[in-house]
């Protein structure tokens, strides 16, 4: 995370977007706590002291790459966001037909490849992020498919130069605690996303145990 670490280090006011799905929008299955785009506003704004930076979150619930396109110029565009923090695919891989999300994997690839274009047409940069695990047993629809969508999602990073945050291989390691990360089959809870914000952290190299964002309890 070189290049968006090193523009952390410079006194020029950055405009960040979450972009995504329920998980990035984080309402509801939080209970009422932050979710991990707050503890990333609290970590660069408060403790970092880049009162300047903007951080938005346009992400909403139950979207597929397909409908974040079709909303793209109204809840990114128009913010020419420096950086887009990008998470997609729990919706894409839901192999339930009737739900009407899917979204096969050569055009979810072609979904995120053309929303970096657009960033980096205006001189923004991307990050993209794989998507927490569902929960062993639960969602079928989703289970069964998901690990091949994050696959998808590291390769393009690969092959685009983008920077990549693995949500999915720190879950993965802790695979004997995710009960405690969840609120139900594939949404995490408040825990759930504290760990993502520090797992985002610890990718751009902003992770301080001194820090109270980074501070917080995680099971």
């Amino acid at each position: 995370m070189t290049d968006l670490y090193s523009l952390l280090q410079t006194d020029t006011p950055l405009t960040h977007v979450f972009y995504g799905d329920s998980i990035t929008h984080g309402v509801l299955h939080t209970f009422g706590g932050r979710c991990f785009a707050e503890h990333f506003t609290e970590r660069v704004r408060f403790e970092l002291g880049r009162a300047d930076d903007v951080v938005l979150n346009t992400a909403y619930t139950g979207l597929n790459t397909r409908q974040l396109r079709e909303h793209f110029a109204q809840r990114v565009a128009r913010f020419r966001p420096d950086v887009l923090w990008l998470m997609a695919g729990m919706n894409d891989c839901n192999t339930r037909l009737a739900d009407g999300q899917f979204v096969p994997q050569e055009a979810f690839r072609a979904n995120l490849a053309a929303m970096i274009d657009a960033v980096r047409g205006w001189g923004g940069q991307v990050v993209l992020q794989t998507c927490t695990p569902v929960w062993p047993g639960l969602a079928p629809e989703r289970s069964d498919s998901l690990p091949a969508y994050n696959a998808a999602t590291r390769a393009l990073a690969a092959e685009q130069g983008v920077l990549l945050v693995d949500h999915a291989a720190e879950w993965h390691a802790r695979s004997d605690r995710q009960q405690w990360y969840m609120a139900d089959a594939f949404h995490p809870n408040a825990h759930g996303h504290v760990l993502m914000a520090h797992t985002l952290f610890r990718a751009l190299g902003i992770f301080d145990p001194a820090a109270p964002s980074c501070q917080l309890f995680v099971p």
